[in-house]
Order: C-alpha cells, then structure tokens, then sequence
C-alpha cells in the first residue's frame, strides 16, 4: 500500500474571518464561535475519524487551539509544522478584502503573476511549493495510515488546486469553511474524495 489519506481540517473562526481582513502569519486566537466549531469538530474526529494515527497543525494559534481538542488524548496532540501556515503577504496583513481588491490590488497581481510577493510576504509559487513539500513528507512517513492535518483556508486551497488541477491559480474553488473537512487520498495520483464537509457545525 502506497497511499496516505489525509483528512485536512480549516481551523475554527477568528475575529479577522468575520470581519473579512486577512491574516496570513499575524497570529489570534479563535473566538467564542471558532471555539464552539472546534468542540464540534472534536465529536466528529472521535466518532467518524477512529482510525488516525497522528496530527500535524500549522503552529499558529488558531491551529494549534483547533488541533488541540481534535487531537488531545484521542490519537496524540498535534506535531506544530511551519510548512502549514497560511499564506503570509506582509506589509498588506490585517487589510480588508476589499481594500486588497480595489486599492492595492492585490488579487489581480498575483492572477496575473504567480510569483509576485508583496514586501515582507511571500508569492503563491512560494505558498504552493512548501504545502505541496510537506504534504508530500507527511505522506511518505504515514504511508498506509489516515492523518489529520489542520491548517488555514488559502494555504490548503493552493495545495489542493495544485494538486487536482496542475495549478495553483485560481485557488478560490478549493477554499474550505471554519472547521470544514476534506479527504485526500495522497498516492500514484491524488484523489480528493469529499470537500469541506461542515455536517458538525448544522444548528451553530
């Protein structure tokens, strides 16, 4: 057996989510409601998910508080890996999504580039190769083996539209909800068997 499934995981909500800023490597914790996603999230491991044998988060806090009621004494608290953080974008972090839209135009400079950074953050070529390098660690050193792996919304989607698609633009079609839960099957040829998944957060 040559395969690794991989069930990637969205952490919970933060502030800067509902208010539509984006925060790349600016760390915050999650709030009441992402809190509230991450105890959902946990049920849903220990009753559907027993058969995972190890964890990998991004390292920073609205991961690892995500990872930590997911993984905890159920299957091992989860290993911090910098190769899962989220797309950084530096001196434009915290900025609205319209304002990265309209005036710094942000969305259409890495369209037309992918290998555009803005200062102090990286370039989606730069974001695609450390996803898809770590991912491809995970999978040789959990070949045969189910792993959860929790990371952030933009990272995954360039990984996963790189995957499926040979490219990493455009990512959108592949960017997961708060806690969403997707199945990637890792061998000869990758195969995503459901996308985002949120069945745990109905009535929330």
């Amino acid at each position: 057996m040559t395969e690794t499934t991989v069930y990637l995981v969205r952490h919970g909500q933060i502030d800067a989510n509902v208010e539509r800023r984006w925060f790349g490597s600016t760390d915050s914790n999650l709030n009441a409601k992402g809190q509230q996603q991450a105890d959902r999230l946990t049920s849903l491991f220990q009753k559907q998910y027993p058969a995972i044998t190890a964890s990998y988060s991004s390292p920073l806090k609205r991961t690892m508080s995500t990872a930590k009621g997911l993984t905890g004494e159920f299957f091992g608290p989860a290993k911090a890996h910098p190769g899962l953080r989220e797309y950084a974008i530096g001196e434009l972090e915290g900025i609205h999504f319209d304002a990265l839209h309209a005036e710094h135009r942000f969305f259409d400079k890495i369209a037309a580039d992918a290998d555009y950074a803005p200062s102090g953050g990286e370039s989606v070529n730069q974001v695609r190769d450390r996803m898809l390098a770590t991912l491809e660690e995970l999978r040789l050193g959990h070949v045969g083996e189910e792993i959860a792996v929790i990371s952030h919304g933009a990272a995954m989607a360039i990984a996963l539209a790189t995957l499926l698609t040979g490219s990493a633009l455009p990512f959108n079609d592949y960017h997961m909800d708060n806690t969403g839960v997707s199945k990637l099957v890792l061998g000869k040829t990758p195969k995503l068997v459901f996308f985002n998944h949120v069945t745990h957060l109905d009535g929330l």
